[in-house]
């Protein structure tokens, strides 16, 4: 774990990052509640929401899609790393998908939250 430890140690954190937002996904779908650091912005407040269901059946979906992406994007960029075998395409085509799933999970977010909140 040379110079590549800190490669690592991003991949990890993205891929542990994916595995949350589908713990929150499931936590969501199953008990129909909110949590407050569930994806939500810090200053908007579960217990102001207007229709929490609404809001469940909308983001719920788009939540899941998010987190097996960031979970997949980085655990293929993690292998790569861990086992010596970078491709600058692979990687580069996953990290691009992240980012743009990152902007698209973010607008259908802040849509919801103004919708609902």
């Amino acid at each position: 774990m040379g110079g590549d430890s800190f490669y690592i140690m991003i991949d990890l954190f993205v891929t542990a990052c994916g595995i949350y937002i589908i713990a929150q996904y499931l936590f969501m779908v199953r008990t129909k509640e909110l949590r407050q650091n569930m994806l939500i912005p810090k200053e908007t407040r579960v217990e102001h929401c207007k229709d929490v269901q609404g809001y469940i059946q909308t983001m719920a979906t788009k939540q899941l899609v998010f987190g097996i992406a960031t979970t997949v994007c980085g655990a293929i960029t993690l292998v790569q790393d861990l086992m010596g075998d970078y491709n600058l395409y692979v990687s580069m085509a996953a990290m691009v998908i992240f980012l743009v799933l990152c902007i698209w999970y973010g607008r259908a977010s802040k849509k919801a939250i103004e919708k609902f909140w």
